[in-house]
């Protein structure tokens, strides 16, 4: 099987120094795939990255040289994560391969990742799809779209070599060298990892460190240090992604306290899971479906107009009650993390990659299968009022079907409708239906109103074309 991916990600060393969770995951994936199937990428010449993994130059010129370039290639898929939908829809027209959307997330009210996500999701053919990354955000996506059957969501993957279990101790002292802080060899120490911003918990953070004061709370990764904040809470700083198992190691606790709208499979849980870690995480976004019983879930308060992105409250005291617990039981710690590890093996990069794998393989079924279309021809016909006057477009498109106007006759059946199903009809032999499904989402009142008219009208359809 031959994939496309229209993303650059080949240079793990780049990769690594951006520190950027997006792309790390991308090349992960991407090199995960390249063990099942031929991996092409952009580049400016011909080149191999390494084995199955390809860099192929482009020829994107005009529309018809590059669906000239498509078919010349014979691929089987294309992989894209977080497109544009602009992107999309050149890549509908020039490529008969299937088309897998990676998606982080669409819940809130993020409205620019939503209307990317409904763009994108108009412009999908029938033998396309949309990849969340996470059984939550798929949920979430479902209650904006009419057809969910697009929607297979497959979780992000670890590298369960790189991030293991190690010596706790000797973890803490190497880190105590690095820094000159003795206290993490005298103190329990609990963890944040990531931006350190008010969406990823940062707040919460803090005041549980003032309510703890004999523990040591470490934050790794990029952050506002705040001009005040208590004794007890270091900064370290971003830390390259392959010295990150060392302080995952020297953590008694790690917590992944993210509110963020865009979040949907995140990474730092799966990391500390897979070092051994117990974790207390928010029960909110793709942590759940991660965490399993290999941690703390913490109830969010959910505001319904959210600020900046920031879906809800955490309240401090719950978070800091479930933390000092675990640190009360090293029984219950050690527990928790060995489960943690072994259920962390089950998220690996290489299940991320077969799934998709067999995901492309469905696709391709269904964009290969064959069909027996039927032609409907509707036809539209002036209707009068009660005087015989003829009835304009104008109050016709004012009810929109709760008035009877140019009345839609199915011809070789002589069957009548209202304005929308005749409409809808009409369109479905010249546009994808979800793009159909647009269309009727901006004539009807209410989206029921819509779904019902776009039910009985593709369920009409089916049982015309079925074979």
């Amino acid at each position: 099987m031959k994939i496309y991916v229209p993303h650059p990600y080949h240079d793990r060393e780049k990769v690594i120094a951006s520190n950027s969770g997006a792309a790390l995951s991308g090349f992960n994936h991407v090199q995960a795939l390249s063990k099942y199937c031929e991996v092409y990428m952009p580049a400016s010449e011909a080149v191999d990255y390494g084995p199955n993994l390809h860099g192929i130059r482009p020829s994107f010129e005009t529309i018809d040289s590059s669906r000239q370039w498509f078919e010349r290639q014979g691929y089987d898929g294309v992989l894209m994560f977080e497109p544009k939908a602009d992107d999309v829809a050149f890549f509908r027209h020039v490529c008969p391969a299937p088309i897998v959307i990676r998606l982080s997330c669409s819940f809130g009210r993020n409205r620019d990742f939503i209307d990317k996500v409904l763009q994108c999701y108009s412009l999908l053919r029938p033998c396309d799809a949309l990849s969340p990354k996470s059984v939550y955000v798929a949920d979430e996506i479902g209650k904006l779209v009419f057809d969910k059957s697009y929607l297979h969501p497959i979780t992000n993957g670890i590298d369960a070599e790189v991030f293991v279990p190690m010596d706790k101790l000797q973890a803490r002292k190497e880190v105590a060298d690095k820094t000159g802080d003795q206290r993490f060899l005298e103190m329990p120490v609990v963890g944040f990892c990531g931006r350190f911003e008010p969406g990823k918990g940062a707040y919460p953070f803090l005041r549980m460190a003032d309510l703890n004061p004999n523990v040591l709370f470490a934050v790794i990764g990029k952050q506002f240090a705040p001009v005040t904040h208590p004794p007890n809470v270091v900064f370290l700083g971003a830390q390259p992604y392959t010295a990150m198992p060392l302080y995952y190691n020297m953590l008694d606790v790690l917590c992944a306290l993210s509110v963020y709208s865009y979040e949907s499979c995140p990474s730092t849980v799966i990391e500390g899971m897979a070092c051994g870690l117990p974790v207390v995480a928010t029960n909110f976004a793709g942590a759940p479906e991660l965490l399993g019983s290999c941690g703390r879930l913490i109830e969010i308060e959910r505001f319904e107009d959210e600020p900046l992105n920031v879906t809800g409250y955490i309240a401090p005291e719950v978070i800091s009650d479930a933390v000092r617990d675990l640190l009360n039981s090293k029984t219950e710690r050690v527990e928790m993390g060995e489960g943690a590890r072994k259920r962390a093996l089950e998220f690996s990069w290489d299940h991320t990659a077969q799934q998709h794998m067999a995901l492309f393989e469905d696709l391709l079924v269904k964009r290969d299968a064959p069909a027996c279309p039927i032609p409907v021809t509707v036809n539209f016909s002036q209707g009068c009022d009660v005087s015989g006057n003829p009835k304009s477009m104008s109050k016709i498109f004012n009810y929109l079907g709760s008035r009877q106007g140019p009345l839609p006759r199915i011809s070789f059946l002589g069957q009548d409708m209202s304005l929308l199903e005749g409409m809808g009809l009409h369109l479905m032999q010249h546009l994808h239906p979800n793009e159909v499904e647009a269309a009727l989402l901006g004539l009807c009142e209410t989206r029921d109103r819509a779904y019902k008219t776009l039910r009985k009208i593709r369920h009409f359809s089916d049982m015309l074309t079925a074979p």
